[in-house]
């Protein structure tokens, strides 16, 4: 309940919700102060004027626009002389902070944790789709759709690989080096190229340059430089 409903500007409070941490920022963009999205007033620090005015308190507020738990509802050069009054505070002693984390470690463990806030939310989407390619598990069918990649565009594993529906390089390397079969195809698909093809040695694990060095006598190796090796084929 708002004491003071006169005081509330045209358009607040505002019915919407923060999503995305730009929008937070923003939001705390100006120096000067914080608007109050309950009654549209800019106020240095929120932290009283919610408890009084509106009754509610700062977790309610976080909680309604999404913002984030553990920001301060202060402008920045609030935020500024707060913690530097504090660091002079803990320097000459007269603030010793405690150590004891016992209520929040209680808090934890009663299965109190709060939500994520949207914004949060969005950002670890953005960060499983980042990582989906490294996380997803690929069959068969993935790393010989590499090869069928290759030889359609005739490009070396990299280049095929820097597709994102595609397996990585490393893991089709990987595959390679614990399955006979396809190493032999990955093998016969190099072979296809013309007579002479370079490939960054970082592409290969040195224990997977001696199986292709073994696996067929009629190719051989020249070091070019030392993260450059020649494939030559003999006729």
């Amino acid at each position: 309940m708002n004491r003071n409903d006169k005081s509330v500007l045209l358009g607040f409070p505002w019915k919407g919700q923060f999503k995305t941490k730009e929008k937070i920022d923003q939001y705390f963009s100006n120096p000067d102060g914080i608007q109050c999205l309950l009654c549209g007033r800019v106020y240095g620090s929120l932290n009283g004027h919610l408890q009084i005015v509106h009754e509610s308190s700062h977790e309610e507020y976080r909680d309604r626009y999404g913002l984030p738990w553990r920001r301060g509802l202060v402008s920045r050069n609030v935020s500024k002389r707060l913690s530097s009054k504090l660091t002079n505070r803990i320097k000459n002693g007269s603030f010793k902070p405690n150590a004891d984390n016992k209520a929040c470690v209680d808090k934890i463990l009663s299965g109190a944790m709060r939500k994520d806030q949207p914004y949060h939310t969005a950002i670890k989407i953005e960060k499983a789709k980042k990582l989906s390619k490294k996380n997803v598990k690929h069959g068969r069918k993935d790393y010989e759709k590499v090869l069928s990649v290759m030889r359609k565009n005739k490009i070396l594993l990299r280049e095929a690989c820097m597709n994102k529906d595609l397996p990585a390089s490393s893991g089709v390397l990987g595959y390679a080096e614990s399955n006979p079969e396809f190493r032999k195809k990955l093998m016969d698909t190099y072979y296809a190229y013309p007579m002479m093809f370079r490939h960054a040695l970082a592409c290969f694990r040195r224990n997977f340059m001696k199986i292709l060095k073994d696996s067929r006598p009629k190719v051989f190796l020249i070091l070019k430089s030392a993260d450059n090796w020649e494939f030559h084929i003999r006729q």
